[in-house]
């Protein structure tokens, strides 16, 4: 005959883990009531500081973008004399926070500068992208810019030194027409056995250039 085992009433009544932990939890929070209210209202604030914050990001950025479109209009207008645009160009900068928009914009005046024959004040907002634009591309652009107003300047030296800067740091710039323009500035400034060394040096840089023939004409034209 089994042997029947006897099952008392304190074997059978467990405490249930669920309202137990419930439990714990309403009593640290009661505990804690202050504690708990700030850490809530902490999100809370959290929360919408960054709603906050990323609206007024998107809102600069429509502006600035904003500002840089009037910049394009007051470049491309016809009727305004050329005095008076860059006059409205400059006072529309003075409204740009840093950042990309600015450097644009900044690219956009020096060009005009630049294609209005004033290159002094293009080597101005040049020498501004260039010291002041975190990106790599935006500085080989002001350098370009800075040495072909040297070069129409006629500053062949200054120009030089600007077409190697870039030479040097080309960050994916195409780079045959910079050493094509340095080049003739070694020519023009009568140093002819550097420009023969840079034409050379294209040879091997950029041998199925559809131009190649071009530098051996020169190679052969100078290197008499």
């Amino acid at each position: 005959m089994a042997k029947t085992v006897r099952v008392r009433r304190k074997d059978i009544i467990q405490p249930d883990q669920f309202i137990s932990t419930t439990d714990v939890i309403i009593a640290y929070c009661s505990k804690h009531k202050a504690k708990m209210i700030f850490l809530i209202v902490s999100l809370f604030l959290t929360f919408f500081l960054g709603l906050l914050l990323k609206h007024n990001h998107e809102q600069k950025t429509l502006k600035m973008e904003s500002l840089y479109f009037q910049v394009e209009q007051a470049k491309s207008s016809k009727e305004t004399i050329s005095d008076d645009k860059f006059k409205k160009m400059r006072l529309l900068l003075e409204e740009f926070s840093d950042g990309s928009q600015k450097q644009r914009a900044l690219l956009i005046i020096a060009d005009e500068f630049f294609n209005s024959g004033d290159y002094e004040s293009a080597i101005k907002f040049y020498q501004v992208i260039l010291n002041d634009s975190p990106l790599s591309f935006n500085q080989q652009l002001a350098n370009i810019g800075i040495a072909y107003s040297f070069e129409a300047k006629e500053d062949y030296n200054n120009a030089i030194k600007a077409y190697k800067s870039v030479i040097e740091y080309p960050d994916d710039y195409p780079l045959f027409d910079v050493y094509m323009a340095l080049a003739r500035c070694y020519e023009l400034n009568s140093q002819v056995n550097e420009a023969i060394l840079i034409f050379r040096e294209m040879k091997i840089k950029f041998p199925g250039n559809p131009k190649i023939k071009i530098i051996n004409s020169k190679i052969k034209k100078l290197d008499i």
